[in-house]
């Protein structure tokens, strides 16, 4: 794998020759960033961390995390707590040409009727916490028969029962189903064991009204206001949780409205400030290029 991905790194080395872009932008692959710093490449460079940059190729060590704070344009991370990862074992913990820019999410026009569901969507195995919330809904749709459970997502290389008269595994689903299911369901449960680089299960879902129920793990907590935060990741903790909100329809709804009116992450506003980052990179005098604006070869 790692010769092909050697190969790929000389191809767009190769397309950048060609082209000269100005500005290239690189997701996710430390290990592209450090062939083309090496290459010492006239172009402007940004790279944005979706991960934890201590379990990549390319970034584990301080002396790779170093080489690319001195030679980067712009680091972007996902979340403060990338950014920590980012800098563990630095002597210094943050620096000028480091952002935080989260995920983004178009709001909704409207808090929609919510049914009796709980939902789960991802990867349905035990580092997302699938055992835990199996576990717990099936005790909770044995004492209330009106509620159902929804999960939707697949993981081939486990096996979880969810077997019960109330609940639907479904497969993976386009994304714009899974935001109708949320738009729908009361309950959104992401119980990670594993630490989350950020969440979008949990930011589009409670930015649809769910009320969202999260371990305190990686960037979960920045995903979105929660006041509903596992204490202990484990099927007792979430039943009992899950207990008080179908009890409480005051408790429920208050959080359903909270979560749906405070979101913290628009998506537009995400997009505007990487167009900011980008064409303040840039030099103006580009433009001229049959009026196409500056060139940016983007590498995700």
């Amino acid at each position: 794998i790692f010769s092909k991905t050697k190969k790929y790194i000389r191809s767009f080395y190769n397309e950048y020759m060609k082209k000269k872009y100005s500005l290239i932008e690189i997701h996710n692959r430390p290990e592209y960033l450090n062939f083309l710093i090496k290459k010492k490449i006239e172009s402007k460079l940004i790279f944005i961390f979706h991960n934890n940059p201590l379990t990549m190729r390319g970034s584990r060590s301080v002396k790779e995390r170093l080489n690319i704070l001195e030679n980067t344009n712009t680091i972007i991370f996902i979340s403060k707590w990338i950014k920590k990862k980012f800098f563990e074992d630095l002597s210094i913990k943050d620096s000028s040409n480091c952002e935080i820019l989260y995920h983004g999410i178009k709001k909704p026009n409207k808090l929609k009727k919510k049914n009796k569901i709980i939902v789960f969507t991802g990867k349905l195995n035990k580092s997302k916490g699938f055992d835990i919330f199996c576990e717990a809904t099936k005790k909770i749709l044995d004492e209330f028969n009106d509620w159902k459970v929804i999960a939707a997502g697949n993981e081939q290389r486990e096996k979880i029962n969810l077997n019960h008269p109330n609940a639907t595994i479904k497969n993976w689903l386009p994304h714009e189903k899974v935001l109708e299911l949320y738009s729908k369901s009361s309950i959104s449960v992401v119980p990670s064991r594993w630490q989350e680089p950020f969440g979008r299960t949990a930011m589009e879902s409670a930015a649809y009204g769910c009320a969202t129920i999260i371990s305190n793990k990686g960037g979960l907590p920045e995903t979105f206001n929660s006041d509903l935060i596992l204490k202990k990741i484990n099927s007792n903790s979430l039943y009992l949780l899950l207990k008080k909100l179908i009890r409480n329809k005051n408790f429920i709804e208050k959080i359903q409205k909270k979560n749906f009116n405070n979101f913290l992450h628009e998506l537009q506003i995400t997009i505007n400030y990487l167009d900011d980052i980008k064409f303040n990179l840039l030099d103006k005098k580009i433009n001229v290029i049959k009026n196409l604006g500056p060139k940016i070869l983007h590498i995700g």
